[in-house]
């Protein structure tokens, strides 16, 4: 018996809400002057939204990355050998870099400040990126206020002369470009990656993501070739200091030989063997010293470059407009939601002041 009161109870509920959905429609439906006015409202701005939208411009350049850490060829066997006498080319595999530390490299704080750091030509005139960013944004006049030193501002070379100010533009130069100009992305399930900027200057947008892959390519060179540098860094002093030594042990051989010509005595033969033998010993040390100094330079040359660009912009680049039809239709839809819940509050308002 308790069961069947139940169902009748949930039997009611369902009545109910079938009825009050009914009820709502029929307004909506009454009130649809309303709902059209505000729509008709918001398409018009959208209209003047889409009008007022500036242009902007899209930059995109693609590249890939190359990994050289799979094996070195023919060198693969020198370099284990000379491994055997203390000698590392650095060509074993890397884990600092890949895909995803890329991506987070080409947005990261160092990388895109040192790209509005570095020097492009801008009407056949050279100067620093960050100095013609400021300018097409006219932020020395919309800032004048708070820090009157930026109308004489001006970025250089020598960071260690930055002021707090320099530092602050270039804070907010970074989070703004991170935040809604610079886009990057690995293409589907491919090694290339896509580094996008949308500005609305054409050619600021071409020169940064030119200069943040440069950047990047630099500092991913430099830290993949670090150790093979080291190494022939190393193996090039040590040649240097061995001929040195060479050079003086010959001298000395030299010179006993001259000193003795003709002379028979065993003291001096056996110093006349010393000699050279030292000298028959620093040449072999020399030649194998050679021998792997070739060998790590080689190596360092292969692991370059680490970065080969496949698409890079070019002029015109890709317009992207906000269309008035988006702009419409967005802004209609918007109008029609917003008016559509203004009608169904408003009656259950008045429906539950009525009940009451």
């Amino acid at each position: 018996m308790q069961e069947s009161n139940n169902l009748y109870d949930d039997e009611i509920r369902l009545k109910t809400v079938i009825l009050k959905v009914q009820e709502l429609k029929n307004e909506l439906v009454s009130r649809w002057k309303v709902v059209f006015i505000f729509s008709t409202l918001f398409a018009v701005l959208g209209v003047l939204y889409a009008m007022k939208k500036q242009t902007t411009y899209k930059a995109e350049l693609n590249f890939v990355v190359e990994d050289n850490s799979r094996g070195a060829g023919t060198l693969g066997k020198y370099s284990g050998l000379a491994s055997q006498f203390g000698f590392d080319f650095g060509g074993g595999a890397s884990t600092t870099f890949s895909e995803g530390n890329i991506l987070e490299l080409l947005t990261s704080r160092r990388v895109v400040e040192a790209a509005l750091l570095s020097e492009v030509s801008i009407d056949g005139q050279k100067d620093l990126l960050i100095n013609y960013h400021t300018d097409f944004n006219n932020y020395r006049e919309k800032w004048a206020e708070k820090a009157p030193d930026i109308k004489t501002l001006a970025y250089h070379y020598d960071r260690s002369r930055f002021t707090l100010l320099h530092d602050s533009i270039l804070a907010v130069a970074w989070r703004n470009l991170t935040g809604d100009n610079v886009n990057v992305q690995l293409v589907d399930e491919s090694n290339i990656i896509s580094v996008s900027c949308k500005s609305k200057n054409e050619l600021f947008a071409k020169l940064l993501v030119e200069e943040l892959v440069a950047e990047v390519k630099e500092y991913y060179t430099h830290t993949q070739t670090a150790k093979a540098r080291h190494t022939l860094d190393f193996i090039q002093n040590r040649a240097d200091s061995v001929l040195n030594e060479l050079k003086l042990a010959e001298l000395s051989y030299a010179r006993h030989r001259d000193s003795n010509f003709g002379v028979m005595r065993a003291e001096g033969l056996l110093e006349e063997l010393r000699l050279k033998r030292e000298v028959e010993i620093l040449n072999v040390m020399y030649g194998e010293i050679i021998k792997n100094l070739e060998i790590s330079k080689v190596t360092l040359l292969n692991q370059k470059p680490l970065i080969n660009v496949i698409d890079s912009p070019r002029f015109p680049l890709e317009v992207v407009r906000f269309s008035m039809l988006k702009g419409i239709v967005l802004f209609a839809f918007l109008g029609a939601m917003l008016s559509s819940m203004y009608v169904l509050i408003a009656y259950l308002i008045r429906d539950a002041l009525e009940v009451s």
